[in-house]
């Protein structure tokens, strides 16, 4: 059964100007039990609201029938405007080093302002950390339009699909952690990936000083209980995506910095790292 207890009720109304002049073309969102405004839209706009992804995303996991053992849980950022939400298998597990556990996990998106479309992924748990470790294969992610008119057979497939995805991480996971890297490789990596700062120069390479230090104490962290090699690397770009209680918005930032490392994760720089002890 789905915990209901956190849902809030929301409606489409519309929106007036300051002379109480109605806007033609436009409505907005309005959650109705604070009376705040969570997204502006035109007139083609159909409200799908939390609640009903929730549902649809439990359907799916139940259609795709590959564990009764799992668990959804959904947290809000900015005053429910955002959705993020797991679903966790426990039973669904894979061991690329003795005793180092991560379990299969679909994450899902929605929203009300039209920042995330609802979207689907599948990806994994490190138990050890509680690190969400993020695959880049595109067969790993879906998106829907934001209709209720979401196709649960299609969305339960691609749960299927993530799954054998998922069990094939155990080898090459594995080998990750045969694959050495040295300080001056993680650096080098970091400074033109997850710590590289926008430049207005297409040539010019600019970088966070202060994010490169951060990642950079990770990695020596991720290094010191794994190794100095490809696993403790990803590791390190997985924590940092993973804990970020320290950020004025977590679940935005833990978005935000995933898709980040996804990209990171197809950097050559990342790809071409293979080189066994």
């Amino acid at each position: 059964m789905l915990d209901s207890t956190n849902f809030f009720p929301v409606e489409l109304q519309p929106i007036f100007d300051q002379n109480n002049n109605l806007i033609d073309g436009s409505k907005c969102v309005m959650r109705t039990d604070t009376n705040e405004v969570l997204g502006v839209h035109g007139s083609r706009y159909k409200l799908v609201r939390h609640e009903d992804i929730i549902e649809r995303v439990y359907d799916a996991v139940k259609e795709a029938n590959i564990t009764s053992d799992f668990q959804i849980k959904y947290n809000y950022a900015d005053n429910g405007a955002k959705l993020r939400g797991e679903v966790n298998f426990p039973d669904l597990t894979i061991e690329p080093k003795v005793g180092d556990i991560s379990n299969f996990k679909v994450t899902f998106l929605n929203s009300y302002d039209a920042s995330w479309s609802f979207q689907m992924a599948a990806n994994a748990l490190r138990l050890l950390c509680s690190n969400g470790m993020v695959r880049p294969e595109p067969t790993a992610k879906t998106r829907f339009k934001h209709t209720l008119n979401i196709n649960v057979q299609g969305a339960a497939d691609k749960v299927r699909l993530g799954v054998e995805g998922f069990m094939q991480e155990e080898s090459k996971w594995a080998a990750w952690s045969r694959i050495h890297v040295d300080d001056g490789l993680a650096e080098l990596f970091f400074k033109h990936t997850l710590a590289k700062a926008p430049s207005k120069q297409m040539f010019k390479h600019k970088q966070n000083d202060r994010q490169l230090e951060k990642l950079l104490g990770i990695w020596h962290n991720e290094k010191a209980a794994l190794g100095p090699n490809k696993w403790a690397l990803y590791n390190a770009m997985t924590y940092w995506s993973t804990h970020t209680s320290d950020t004025k918005n977590p679940i935005v930032a833990q978005q935000q910095r995933e898709e980040k490392v996804i990209q990171a994760m197809n950097d050559s720089r990342f790809t071409h790292i293979e080189v066994a002890y």
